[in-house]
Parts: structure tokens; sequence; C-alpha cells
């Protein structure tokens, strides 16, 4: 079944579903995605559409008792799926949604004009606004590279920022440190299973690194081999002889047909949301999960950031943040850092893994941290972080 993004539009009729669903629509086609990636849930379709594995978020139409779908709710409550409680009036929050949602930061929609940042919202929540659209490609030299350097062009073509070995790591870099720098960086491995693939102890580490860092796997499978068994994140494509130009698969030339290269790129489109969302997801079960055996108070809010008290008295925010944190990243941030800062939020930090990043990046966030207001936090620091830092 192939993964698509889930709005699930719930509780109270409004008269501004359809245009919110429109201008959905128009922001994943921006973002080269297809409709067909997309599926909008309601009442009337929820119990036989939905996919409980798929990126997914849920807006709640709140108008006061008796509240609507609540069945649906806790099923999405239950499926974690963040949850936006979308009202008229912020100031009678308490009044119009459902206690379920008592604890979760509201969008106030008052007017058409409000459109744009609840869409905003959206995207963040299934993890689509992270402009870079970065992948790996993963092969064995002397069996497949023609093909890899074909797809390499036709997905750069296609506005992706892609990692080829051969043609990415700039002279003088220290080539090894720079592979697994960009692999963690990431958003999907392409990755081409020749029946040598894992005789080459390089091309297995960089599986094992992908792997270990939850980072999702598109496996492009050659004609007569048996598919190679990776993780759990990887997606097959069973590749046919008819999927090579003139039927050829085994000489030093080979190339694949466009209809091939396409569903390559489809199958990378269906899945990097997903694999973007358990990235960030796993950061933040990170950080929830060790507050909780130090027993310190935080929330979860619907924008996929963390709210505490620190033990200063002052309310901090905790933003996961995939891949490596650049000042761009924090650019990227400042709708979200701003609304969090209506909060009375004095702190803002961003959570990010920093195994495997290059020494020179690291040392440049720590500069970063010196001069912007928005600070960084290892994912190795978390515990001595939360104990030091969030009060009970």
């Amino acid at each position: 079944m192939t993964t698509r993004y889930q709005v699930i539009l719930i509780g109270n009729e409004n008269q501004y579903n359809v245009d919110i669903v429109d201008t959905f629509i128009k922001r994943i086609l921006e973002l080269g995605l297809s409709e067909s990636a997309v599926a909008i849930l309601n009442k009337t379709n929820f119990h036989h559409e939905y996919q409980g594995n798929s990126p997914s978020v849920c807006l709640y139409f709140g108008v006061g008792a008796p509240y609507a779908n609540i069945d649906i709710l806790n099923i999405c409550i239950n499926d974690a799926i963040f949850v936006i409680p979308i009202l008229d009036d912020l100031t009678s929050f308490s009044l119009l949604i459902p206690r379920e949602l008592e604890l979760i930061n509201g969008f106030q929609l008052k007017s058409g004009n409000d459109i744009e940042a609840l869409v905003g919202r959206i995207l963040e929540a299934l993890s689509l606004l992270r402009i870079s659209r970065r992948l790996f490609i993963s092969y064995r030299r002397n069996e497949s590279r023609s093909v890899a350097i074909q797809v390499y062009e036709f997905l750069d073509q296609c506005g992706f920022d892609v990692f080829l070995d051969t043609v990415s790591v700039n002279p003088g870099v220290v080539f090894q440190d720079e592979l697994w720098h960009r692999l963690t960086d990431t958003d999907v491995v392409v990755l081409l299973d020749t029946p040598g693939f894992l005789e080459s102890r390089w091309t297995a580490l960089e599986l094992a690194q992908a792997s270990s860092m939850s980072i999702g796997i598109v496996q492009l499978i050659w004609p007569n081999h048996t598919q190679t068994p990776f993780s759990k994140l990887c997606f097959p494509i069973k590749f046919l002889r008819r999927d090579f130009v003139f039927k050829v698969f085994n000489r030093a030339n080979r190339t694949l047909t466009r209809k091939a290269l396409e569903k390559v790129k489809n199958l990378v489109e269906s899945i990097r949301a997903r694999n973007l969302a358990a990235r960030q997801d796993n950061l933040i079960e990170e950080f929830v999960s060790t507050s909780r055996k130090l027993e310190r108070t935080i929330n979860l809010q619907s924008e996929k950031y963390i709210t505490l008290k620190t033990l200063r008295g002052n309310n901090a925010a905790i933003i996961p943040t995939v891949g490596v944190p650049q000042a761009f990243t924090y650019y990227q941030k400042e709708d979200l850092i701003n609304t969090i800062h209506k909060h009375a939020v004095k702190e803002i930090y961003l959570l990010f893994d920093h195994r495997n990043i290059m020494t020179k990046w690291l040392k440049h966030l720590e500069w970063l941290d010196l001069h912007l207001p928005v600070k960084t936090i290892r994912v190795t620091d978390v515990y001595s972080w939360v104990n030091l830092n969030v009060a009970v």
C-alpha cells in the first residue's frame, strides 16, 4: 500500500474546510508532490481509508458542546497523531474544544486570511517544510556506476540535493568524514542492490549507518538478483529487463528507461515524509522518555515541539531538528519560533543528533550557540541537560 500524507478534518462543520484543502493541495504541488500523494479524510471516509502508519495531522474544529467525532479523535490520539484544535476565539478555548485537547495549543481561525498560516502548520506537522530534499546514493562502483550516475543526474534535475561519492566530494576533503556527514543529513538512501553489494566493506558500512539512524532506503534490485535482506525501513523496487534501455542490464554502460527513473522518483517522494517524521519522532521520544525517567514535567505540542519550565523559572521550547543544523535551519524555523515566543517562551533549543557530523560543523554550531538566541542540544546530552535544567 502506497504511503500518503493524511489530513484528517473532524469536529464541527467549518466554512473554511474547502479553502483549507485547496490551499494545502496547492502547497503540496509546489513541493513537487502529486495530488495522489495526499488523502483528505473526514467522518465519512475515515474508518475505511485511514492508514495508521502514514504521516498524518488531524484538524479538530471546535465550537463547543456537543463535541463531534470523539471516536475518531481518540483513534488519532492513541496513534500519536498530532492534533491541531481550531477555533475562532482562543479566549474561549476551554469552552470550545473537548477535554481530550485541553493541554494542546489551539489555532485561531477567524477569517480566510488565517488559512495560509494554518496550512503552514499542517506542512510542518507532516515534516514537509524542509526545503532541501536530500538523497544519498549507495552503490558498488564496479557493478552499477553508470546507473548511479544516471539516477544522480535525473534526481538532481527533479530538484533533489543528491550525494554521489564520485561527484559530490570536493578535493582536499577527508572522503569518509564527508560521506558520513552527508549520510547523516540525508532524507532517503537510494541503494543499488547488485549481486556483490555487500562484498564491499564501504557499502556494507553505509547500509549499517543508514539503518542505525533510521533512514529510509529505496532498494533498487537488479534483475536475476535475489533481494538482499536489509532493515525494516527498506522499500524495494524489483527491476526487470524491460526497465533497462534495450533490456541490457549486465554491461558497464547500462542505463535505465525514463519510466524506471520515474518509478524511483515517485517511491522516494512517497517515503520521504514518513522517514523525516520517523526521525523527528525518534528525537522527540528520546527527550520525552528521558524526562519521564527523571520525573520532569514537559508538554508535547501539535507543532512537534516540546515545552517545559526550567529550574531558572523560564518557559522553554525544544524543537527536534533532523539532519545538520545550520544558520539556514534557524531561518526555516522562524515562523515556529515567532509562534513560540508569543507564548512567553524565553529559551528555545534545537535538539539534533550530532553523531557522524563533521567536527568543523560541530564547532560552527558551538559558535552559533554563542551568537544566536536559539541554542542547540545534542541528543547524547539529553539526560544531563534535562537533569540540570528542567523543573519537576
